[in-house]
């Protein structure tokens, strides 16, 4: 990732909790680190391959000096917002907000709030189960994951039985896929990820084997993630039909798997 940063715009504003920050307004310093994947313009040295500063500069400018809202952490989420909106090129965001001049008695430089926000990505996962009550494991699971803080239109596709893959002499799977739109970093993900499978009791003695509850990341928006620990998208997932049928009910990923005859439909989802 690359970094550009914009560092301490002092701005006029009216954010505060008393009525006469609201009314007479006092100085805002805003620092903003800004995260790029490999910047263009570092090889063409083209205006247009970069984070056009100066529109970043005015949007900061125009949400700072038009709120009059209560808190800075509010106002630090409405720049994060603000920034993301204005610039695809930026994956994520780090704002900071200083209220020099904040009502608070006693001797301080600052008052200052700093929050970190990724560009929200469509993520999709692939839930399986051949273990205990298969479909009661996948329900939880997918209610522990619509219930994780930053996670937005969560959607699930429906239930197919499927053959094992790999250790063939084990049960039937039931297999799922979901799809949300998040600002989880993907690392932060996969550990919630294990965290929900350790609750429901997976295990992972056996490479390929029974388990009580699988969740793979397949899909985190266009990124390409190649790392000891996540590789995304899934190596395998466009051989696998327990998860491409599933899949294509979330999102169209452009791809019909020749053996999608292999999967059943368990329960059609209300």
């Amino acid at each position: 990732m690359d970094k550009i940063t914009l560092s301490k715009m002092v701005f006029e504003g009216h954010t505060g909790c008393l009525d006469f920050e609201k009314k007479d307004g006092q100085k805002f310093i805003v620092t903003l680190e800004l995260y790029v994947d490999r910047i263009k313009g570092c090889y063409t040295d083209e205006l247009n391959d970069t984070v056009d500063y100066a529109n970043i500069y005015e949007v900061t400018k125009e949400i700072v000096t038009g709120d009059s809202g209560n808190l800075i952490e509010h106002l630090a989420q409405k720049i994060a917002d603000g920034v993301l909106k204005a610039d695809k090129n930026i994956s994520k965001v780090i704002v900071n907000v200083s209220k020099p001049e904040a009502p608070v008695m006693g001797i301080f430089e600052t008052m200052a709030v700093t929050i970190e926000r990724r560009r929200k990505e469509y993520v999709i996962l692939s839930l399986g189960s051949n273990m205990g009550d298969r479909e009661d494991s996948i329900l939880k699971a997918e209610a522990m994951l619509k219930a994780l803080s930053g996670v937005e239109d969560f959607k699930c596709a429906s239930i197919y039985e499927t053959e094992p893959v790999g250790l063939e002499d084990q049960p039937y799977f039931l297999n799922t896929c979901v799809g949300f739109y998040t600002d989880i970093d993907p690392f932060d993900l996969l550990d919630k990820i294990h965290v929900i499978e350790n609750e429901l009791h997976r295990t992972r003695e056996v490479h390929w084997g029974p388990r009580t509850i699988d969740i793979d990341i397949i899909f985190y928006g266009d990124e390409v993630i190649m790392k000891p620990e996540l590789t995304v998208p899934h190596p395998r997932w466009y051989l696998r039909s327990f998860v491409t049928v599933p899949a294509r009910e979330l999102k169209e990923i452009g791809l019909e798997h020749p053996d999608d005859k292999e999967v059943s439909l368990y329960r059609k989802r209300e």
